[in-house]
């Protein structure tokens, strides 16, 4: 019995031990590294990120798969920072704020 039990706690204390945890997402700032780029007042303003990932016109073309298209808003051009939190690896909507839906990939185009 003695060696069952001890079978047994050898058996749960390595199966724990093997259990790999999958690795965080990193932080939009983590992303960036060095190249996050540097503010006066603690705020990253959007002519900032647009040096490096482009206007929005750009990056609603990057995004023109994705209903509704987050990069075309009728709010026009609103701060990246707005969505793009630096302590978060996913940007949070802030569309949500008002709209209640889900970005999804669009459907692909039949061909003509």
């Amino acid at each position: 019995m003695k060696k069952l039990l001890i079978a047994a706690l050898a058996l749960t204390i390595g199966s724990c031990m093997s259990v790999t945890f999958a690795a965080e997402a990193k932080t939009l700032e983590q992303a960036h590294g060095a190249m996050w780029p540097k503010s006066q007042n603690g705020y990253v303003t959007k002519y900032q990120c647009m040096q490096c990932h482009g206007d929005y016109d750009k990056l609603g073309q990057q995004t023109a798969n994705l209903v509704p298209n987050p990069h075309k808003s009728h709010l026009g051009q609103v701060n990246c920072e707005d969505c793009h939190k630096a302590n978060q690896s996913k940007p949070v909507l802030m569309c949500k704020e008002c709209h209640n839906f889900t970005i999804k990939k669009a459907a692909p185009e039949a061909k003509k």
